[in-house]
């Protein structure tokens, strides 16, 4: 339906977000009028009515049936109408005289403001201050920035009381969801003393421009910060597709953060890291997407998507199937790197099996008989060693283990007693070859070898996209740096978080041929849970060092969450049947959410037993199962591993029988070869509950029979 020359329509995140909540029938008629409203706004059929003590003497509120009014920024000049809330007739009233949409004098951006709930957070803030600290004139977090600063930063003017107010952290958190998105972003940067230059380097902002026009909406809507919060309607955009999912607001609305990752060119590689929940995947999804729109157009353009499992590969196939058209599905290959290598090799004409670890207990075996008394290693020092200093490092011969970096390795070796190692290595190695089998990471280093061989222009791909790049090793990157061949603009986009490595392997990209300097990018806001899950998520890992992928370390502290909620709750029990009770009463607590909550276990074992519990309690349940995407559309409670949960979100998050002999997992850690060994399993255990946790949008309940798993924080 073409829209009117001149005349701008807009819809708000917000207007998403209370559609969502109508129900069926509302929702409906809502579309029924959205239809109207986009073939014509200024028909007088629509009839616009001002809002009595409203805020904001620019918006209107206008029929959509009997019971239901949408409300309208429908400035008093111009020609820009905005959609921005929709509910029941009293409470669309109510939200509309409580809201400011205005345009930031200094950034451009147009930002909606609860007036209301700011002077009630501006209060609250205040009365937390002593006299005597509001007194002194450097006592606030935000003291060295200007008021145009601040605003600059994304601040509106009507805020800027209550951000001078800000003396601690707590405050800070106390002031984030009252924000708007870019003010978050560059807040959290300014609490951990960043300053106004940095921080705009950081956001990848420019100084403010000159002779901002607070009336020209036209102009505002086109701002980034904007596009943030506002979808410009088109006469190609697609909008029943996007109210049959209004809550999939990912695919539509971007953060300034990260809408600067996804639309722009790069020099070369690019490394984004952010804790869960802060939209990694989404921007690697929308980076393909951009890439193809923008840059890689012709049919016969491809781009290589790879991640690590092929859990995460069906996921995410599922997902850009939401914002990518069937011909755009056609060229992009979303596939996991074990199995792009698997057929690589195959067209190339090796004859490989690959292989993993429950494969080659045989062979392992076969080969520690050949090792030396003397050295008193156990096996599994043997299979760590292989893992992290020979496959890492592309060893081929003894002389290459002899001169092997093993920087990180609990366990000093002498020249001779790596020699005598290596013969160990070597027995290995004949015993795979003998039988065409080739692990991984090897597998890897072979591919990576013939396409160095010939150049990688060969292969379709015009860009490699990389999602979950923490549980990658170097054989993984040293391929992925040659199949996108000699750094060039917008080859490689790399996307990970360390804290979430639940595989054990790590990298350094600059070891790989990949550098990342001057385009290593961080995203700070959590989207997904609330600030109470985030910061006990978080609290599991204490203690323990990230690192950052590239021989740097890695943390969380500026790492928020907007939302806020309920801690997660723990609950422990005598005996199994009691938690059984509990775990009964809280599933039918949830009964009318039963899509929305999963059940998580760190084995599959444990998973089974409880399935059979739940099912004898007569809940329907349904396991997400590897290699194949969970159906929203099919009831019954969710039930996963830690691993297989790993890119997936739901409301609520349950994780039953955390007892001390689960967690950590006696197999993970009993046959680690030295300390250091020993140190890398735990940590894998604790990413393993940060990312279960991690997973949960408004609620997770944690319970155990007896002693409790002793990483719980």
């Amino acid at each position: 339906m073409s829209l009117q020359a001149n005349i701008r329509l807009a819809i708000s995140d917000k207007f998403f977000d209370s559609y969502s909540r109508l129900p069926k029938n509302a929702q409906n008629k809502v579309s029924e009028f959205i239809n109207r409203f986009r073939q014509n706004p200024t028909s007088p059929g629509l009839n616009y009515e001002v809002i009595r003590d409203s805020r904001d003497k620019n918006l209107r509120s206008v029929r959509v049936d009997q019971g239901h009014r949408a409300i309208v920024l429908k400035p008093q000049e111009g020609n820009v109408y905005v959609l921005l809330w929709v509910d029941k007739h009293d409470d669309a009233y109510s939200w509309a005289k409580r809201q400011v949409c205005v345009v930031n004098q200094i950034s451009g951006a147009l930002q909606i403001i609860d007036a209301s709930e700011v002077e009630i957070a501006t209060q609250q803030i205040a009365a937390q201050v002593s006299p005597q600290v509001a007194a002194q004139p450097e006592s606030g977090r935000f003291h060295k920035f200007s008021d145009d600063e601040l605003m600059r930063l994304g601040v509106p003017q009507i805020l800027l009381g209550a951000v001078r107010q800000v003396v601690s952290d707590e405050q800070v958190d106390q002031l984030l969801p009252h924000l708007p998105a870019e003010a978050s972003d560059a807040l959290l940067l300014a609490a951990a003393d960043y300053g106004y230059e940095e921080i705009l380097a950081q956001l990848d902002k420019s100084e403010a421009s000159q002779g901002v026009d607070p009336e020209d909406l036209a102009t505002a809507l086109q701002n980034e910060d904007s596009l943030s919060r506002f979808l410009i309607l088109t006469d190609d955009t697609d909008l029943e597709e996007m109210l049959a999912a209004p809550l999939e607001k990912w695919r539509v609305f971007l953060h300034p953060t990260q809408r600067k990752l996804i639309e722009r060119d790069w020099a070369g590689a690019v490394r984004v890291l952010g804790g869960a929940g802060t939209g990694k995947t989404v921007v690697a999804m929308h980076r393909a997407k951009w890439l193809l729109q923008n840059r890689f157009q012709e049919n016969t353009d491809r781009i290589l998507f790879t991640t690590f499992t092929k859990n995460l590969a069906v996921d995410i196939t599922a997902n850009l199937q939401a914002i990518c058209s069937i011909d755009m599905m056609k060229r992009i290959h979303v596939i996991n790197l074990d199995a792009w290598v698997a057929d690589f090799l195959r067209k190339e004409g090796v004859e490989t099996k690959i292989v993993y670890a429950q494969d080659t207990e045989g062979l392992w075996e076969k080969a520690y008989a050949c090792a030396s008394q003397e050295l008193d290693l156990d096996l599994s020092f043997y299979k760590e060693e292989w893992r992290e200093v020979v496959l890492n490092q592309d060893c081929q011969n003894q002389r290459d283990y002899l001169t092997a970096r093993r920087i990180g390795r609990g366990t000093r070796l002498s020249r001779i007693q790596r020699q005598d190692i290596w013969l160990v290595f070597e027995e290995y190695r004949n015993l795979l070859r003998e039988r065409g089998w080739r692990e991984p990471d090897e597998a890897m280093r072979d591919a990576a070898k013939i396409i160095q061989a010939r150049g990688s222009i060969s292969l379709p791909y015009k860009a490699v996209i990389v999602d979950e790049a923490q549980d990658m090793s170097d054989s993984a990157f040293t391929l992925l740096r040659a199949i996108a061949g000699e750094s060039k603009p917008n080859d490689l986009f790399i996307v990970g978080d360390a804290h979430q490595r639940i595989y054990s392997k790590t990298t350094i990209l600059s070891r790989c041929n990949i550098n990342v300097k001057g385009r290593s990018k961080k995203l700070r806001l959590n989207y997904r849970t609330t600030d109470e899950i985030r910061q006990w998520a978080t609290a599991i890992l204490n203690g323990t060092t990230i690192d950052d992928l590239d021989g740097g370390t890695d943390d969380l502290r500026d790492y928020r969450s907007l939302m806020h909620g309920e801690a997660p709750i723990i609950k422990g029990f005598s005996k199994p049947e009691q938690e059984l009770d509990y775990l009964n009463n809280v599933l039918k607590d949830l009964e009318q959410q039963t899509t929305g909550v999963c059940l998580v276990f760190r084995t599959d074992a444990l998973l089974q037993r409880y399935e059979t519990q739940l099912k004898a309690l007569h809940f329907t349940t349904r396991q997400i199962r590897r290699n194949t995407a969970d159906n929203p559309s099919q009831q019954g409670i969710r039930l996963a591993t830690m691993h297989r949960i790993k890119g997936l979100q739901f409301d609520y998050i349950v994780i039953p029988g955390l007892s001390v002999d689960v967690l950590p997992l006696k197999a993970a850690i009993e046959y680690c070869a030295d300390e250091t060994s020993r140190t890398q399993a735990l940590t894998a255990e604790r990413s393993l509950l940060h990312v279960a946790a991690t997973r949960a949008k408004r609620q997770v309940f944690i319970t155990y029979t007896g002693s409790p798993s002793t990483l719980l924080p």
